[in-house]
């Protein structure tokens, strides 16, 4: 009997301690106010670091497009000028023209083929033809104004980076002191030489690579001599069931469909980017239209997309 009280004694005082080591929300099955906090805390920060990272992703979505539409306008304002001086069958005569989008006479003319939301400042660098090697614009000097380039130029990443002031003093040009525009008579029509060259920094041996290249000069022949009344587009498709009906001297590789990027000097084709989409995105066929072949050199199709502005699949008509 003093045995058995004895132990119910020692089982009642284990209970009694194991009880005391619980904590008071433990006791009641309720959490106290500092636990509570802890995980209100842990929630909050998790929620504010979501909302920063969208925040982030998202300014950097704007920045982004703010750029590719700086760039669509420098595009834009590269095929009007070279749409004045083909109508004017002129060259620029300067080494570097910085203006106004209609400013004086040539500016008026350049807003007929351009119709801007707000003006536009630019300079054009004419290659050693007096044709626009590239164009830079610009909507303005504040952080915002985004910098726009289109064509053959050095430092491009560079100078996207840069204020619109700073471009003008890389140029040496001043703010505000547009230059006079010099024009003399070319006759375009000695521009072109036809010929088909073998493409230049490409595997010779890689007959996709090759074949691909033939593709984009077969493009470019159908749309600036070509038979039939087809429509024009800047990014198009060339349906593995079109025929070819351009006059060329080389055979037409078979293919699937072809997305295609066309670059035109006014109404003529100056240069094609394709994609066989039966071939590897690796594959990018390029023709340097009149030229011989210039290949995108390891670059893929996205690559070319990306370069231009466009997404996959939507075509933009010209």
């Amino acid at each position: 009997m003093e045995k058995r009280a004895f132990l119910f004694g020692l089982a009642l005082l284990a209970a009694v301690s194991v009880s005391g080591c619980k904590s008071p929300s433990e006791k009641t099955g309720k959490e106290d106010n500092s636990t509570i906090a802890a995980k209100e805390t842990t929630v909050s920060e998790t929620t504010t670091r979501k909302k920063n990272k969208e925040k982030t992703g998202m300014l950097g979505y704007v920045e982004k497009s703010k750029q590719s539409s700086a760039n669509a306008n420098a595009k834009t304002l590269y095929h009007s000028v070279m749409s004045v001086l083909m109508d004017d069958e002129k060259k620029i005569a300067n080494d570097i023209i910085y203006t106004k989008t209609g400013e004086g006479e040539f500016g008026e003319k350049v807003n007929k083929y351009f119709s801007e939301l707000d003006p536009l400042e630019y300079i054009v660098i004419p290659d050693e033809n007096g044709q626009p090697k590239a164009v830079i614009c610009c909507g303005g000097t504040s952080r915002k104004d985004k910098v726009g380039i289109y064509g053959d130029i050095e430092d491009t990443d560079d100078i996207r980076e840069l204020k619109w002031k700073k471009v003008l003093e890389k140029f040496g040009l001043e703010y505000g002191k547009y230059t006079d525009i010099e024009l003399e008579k070319y006759d375009y029509s000695s521009n072109y030489n036809y010929t088909h060259e073998e493409p230049q920094g490409i595997d010779f041996e890689d007959i996709d690579a090759l074949e691909s290249c033939d593709l984009a000069s077969a493009i470019a022949w159908e749309y600036n001599l070509g038979e039939n009344d087809i429509p024009v587009y800047l990014y198009g498709k060339w349906s593995k069931d079109m025929v070819f009906t351009a006059d060329i001297d080389w055979e037409i590789p078979k293919h699937g469909d072809i997305e295609y990027v066309i670059e035109f000097n006014g109404f003529n084709v100056s240069k094609v980017f394709c994609w066989d989409t039966e071939r590897d995105k690796k594959y990018v066929g390029d023709t340097d239209f009149g030229y011989g072949y210039t290949n995108f050199v390891d670059k893929t199709w996205d690559d070319v997309l990306e370069y231009y502005g466009y997404k996959q699949g939507e075509y933009v008509e010209y």
